[in-house]
């Protein structure tokens, strides 16, 4: 069987323009150039082509400063799996300036159990299947399924503009932020991916982003949970613009506080979003400012204050009780977003009267 052979057809279409270095294979039993990822990854010059045959790798890879592309041979992930299993970093750390010529594809990351330190911040845990700091790869037909992390269970990117397409997020775990995925002040682009029970103790079930211009299109989250943020948990500050967010179907998601569907801080630049199905998300859709770029179908009933499915008297008591300038940045009486309850909430509420559509 001849190197070529073994690519799989998207791979060659998506890499038909780029030149690369050598070509080598690993195989765990012994019939490759390598037994393992990392030795090959050692071995190999820079812009070379990694090509794994399927199999399960227990082991977790650093690539160093070198742009590579690592590819599974079968064009189901699920039949090669990199397995953290025992291993205490993340199953794949990205961290030395790379480019978009670094891809990662067709592969599962699978049961990643901690995460990597962050570079000034020791006591932190991120990125348990996936971490990539200050670096662009391009993730694209992967499975991320059981891994575990403080922040980002499935993957963290830290001042990243990496495009991760076309992937699964499966039952990843955060002990505080992004289940899934966890995005901090950088332009990821996020596409055609699905992310299903995933889980995060404090904020974003599915995805969390801080900062930077993330963007997520045709994307599926259902079935995530978090305290806050079930779908997508968006953390801006007054120089952030609008995260937008298109073609994006979020449902059957479930905050144990406000946000089962998406959470935007009150005051900051909101969430953007156009032809996103917005449904089945409890105890609400979403909880903060957004802005409708229109084609949306969106499940929203703002004026149930009690979230019993009705705006009625409850939701009035509710109102009233919290007459005045807005406490918190969670201020759901505050229904026209001028961070105060006062008679413009009170004639809403009123117009929204009866059973939530």
């Amino acid at each position: 069987m001849t190197v070529s052979s073994l690519i799989p057809a998207a791979l060659a279409v998506a890499f038909s323009g780029l030149v690369f270095g050598d070509t080598v294979t690993v195989d765990a039993n012994g019939t490759g150039d390598y037994s393992t990822i990392q030795s090959a990854i050692d071995g190999v010059p820079d812009e070379s082509t990694i090509l794994i045959l399927p199999g399960i790798y227990n082991e977790t890879i650093d690539l160093g400063t070198k742009n590579l592309v690592i590819s599974g041979t079968s064009k189901d992930p699920s039949k090669t799996v990199i397995d953290g299993s025992g291993l205490t970093s993340s199953v794949i750390r990205i961290s030395g300036e790379q480019t978009p010529n670094t891809v990662v594809s067709f592969l599962t990351i699978a049961n990643g159990v901690a995460g990597s330190r962050l570079p000034g911040n020791a006591n932190i845990l991120a990125g348990g299947g996936l971490l990539a700091i200050d670096s662009d790869p391009r993730i694209e037909f992967c499975r991320f399924v059981g891994n575990r992390s403080g922040f980002g269970g499935g993957a963290y990117l830290l001042r990243s503009e990496a495009t991760i397409a076309d992937c699964v997020f499966v039952d990843n775990f955060a002990s505080s932020d992004g289940g899934g995925l966890f995005a901090f002040n950088g332009a990821a682009r996020i596409c055609r991916n699905d992310f299903i029970d995933n889980r995060a103790v404090n904020h974003g079930g599915a995805t969390k982003f801080v900062l930077g211009e993330p963007f997520v299109h045709e994307c599926t989250m259902t079935e995530n949970v978090a305290y806050q943020g079930g779908g997508i948990y968006w953390f801006a500050n007054s120089r952030t613009k609008p995260m937008i967010v298109e073609e994006t179907v979020i449902t059957f998601n479930h905050a144990n506080k406000v946000g089962g569907g998406i959470k935007t801080r009150f005051g900051s630049p909101p969430i953007a979003l156009g032809g996103v199905t917005l449904c089945d998300n409890t105890p609400d859709q979403i909880n903060g400012p957004f802005i409708d770029l229109g084609e949306n179908d969106l499940c929203l009933c703002p004026g149930d204050l009690s979230g019993d499915g009705t705006v009625g008297g409850a939701d009035l008591g509710v109102l009233l009780a919290l007459w005045g300038p807005c406490t918190s940045a969670d201020c759901p009486p505050d229904l026209n977003g001028d961070g105060v309850i006062n008679g413009a909430d009170l004639g809403l509420l009123l117009g929204l009267w009866g059973p939530c559509p």
